[in-house]
């Protein structure tokens, strides 16, 4: 596996950087954390006209950029966003879903989640490929008053999906609390697993959270869906709709023919389209699109929910079933 994200950027220059510090505590808790890189440049953009008018997202958002590229890209267009730069040349190439790039970074992610968690924050990492029809902040769920949880894991699916395949992570978009030490051993045990299987950060949480003496909670599904709340009745729109899915690339066209591309061919802002958009959502009219992408997630999400539901075998495989998927894709 390429650990340039544990090896490169340990835990410590994260904790030892002052700039991030003084960034972080300049936000209002919990805030938000956006990671990129210069290749999802236009998909964060999209993100920021998507949100442009709720108040108050914009100012409580922290961009990890990896690259100057990335950084430049988005003040351009938003001159008083916060940004921390952190110059990961083995992360600044293109991802693919699966590749030791891919697992780095999400490595990475799981450092810098520790190292806020050192610093006693709270706070959502946020992915910007997914739709905000509200303001997630705005939410009174999730308020950090009187929060005995650790974390509120996104849900994979949509309401409609079998009861089998509900309270499992999806990893987009996740609140994590820093109230409490337990939180920390938490995240200290998935970084093990990171670094010890070649496995996902959702698949490694499945078997963190089994685990006595932490609590995740899961956000429900009214709050945040994946994707195949398009492909399903649409009834009960989501407040947020996370867009991955798209594995072998064409995320962006893929937008586009939902309405959910919110930039001209100069990547700025047209308002319009997000009125419209959150109109089709409300009457339940957001196109339906079947790539090659989205039927092959379709096809394996079945043989897992088939999986799932096998006696005995299904619970262990809900638990443990993405460390042996991950080798059955890599051999």
């Amino acid at each position: 596996m390429n650990r340039c994200a544990n090896e490169d950027f340990p835990l410590e220059d994260l904790m030892n950087s002052k700039t991030l510090w003084e960034k972080v505590n300049s936000l209002r808790q919990p805030f938000g954390i956006v990671m990129l890189n210069k290749h999802v440049v236009d998909m964060t953009l999209n993100w920021l006209c998507n949100t442009a008018t709720m108040e108050g997202v914009h100012e409580r958002i922290l961009f990890f950029t990896l690259d100057q590229e990335a950084a430049d890209a988005l003040l351009k267009f938003y001159p008083t966003l916060r940004i921390f730069t952190l110059k990961a040349k083995c992360l600044q190439g293109s991802f693919k879903p699966l590749d030791a790039t891919y697992m780095s970074f999400f490595l990475l992610r799981t450092n810098l989640i520790r190292a806020l968690l050192l610093m006693k924050k709270s706070f959502w990492m946020l992915q910007a490929d997914t739709f905000w029809r509200q303001n997630l902040f705005a939410n009174k769920e999730y308020e950090l008053n009187d929060l005995q949880i650790n974390v509120a894991l996104d849900q994979q699916g949509y309401s409609e999906i079998s009861q089998t395949r509900k309270r499992q992570m999806n990893g987009a978009n996740f609140l994590v609390i820093g109230q409490h030490a337990s939180t920390l051993e938490l995240f200290d045990q998935l970084h093990w697993y990171q670094t010890h299987f070649y496995v996902t950060d959702p698949d490694a949480m499945k078997i963190v959270c089994a685990k006595k003496g932490f609590h995740c909670n899961f956000i429900d599904h009214s709050i945040i869906s994946g994707w195949e709340w398009i492909y399903g009745s649409q009834s009960k729109p989501p407040q947020l709709i996370q867009m991955d899915g798209e594995t072998s690339g064409g995320k962006v066209e893929m937008l586009k023919q939902y309405h959910l591309w919110f930039l001209d061919d100069n990547n700025q802002c047209i308002p319009t389209t997000v009125s419209y958009a959150k109109n089709l959502a409300a009457k339940n009219q957001v196109p339906k699109f079947y790539s090659n992408s989205k039927l092959k997630q379709k096809l394996l999400l079945s043989i897992g929910d088939l999986l799932n539901n096998i006696p005995l075998i299904g619970r262990l495989y809900r638990i443990y079933g993405g460390i042996p998927s991950l080798y059955l894709q890599i051999f």
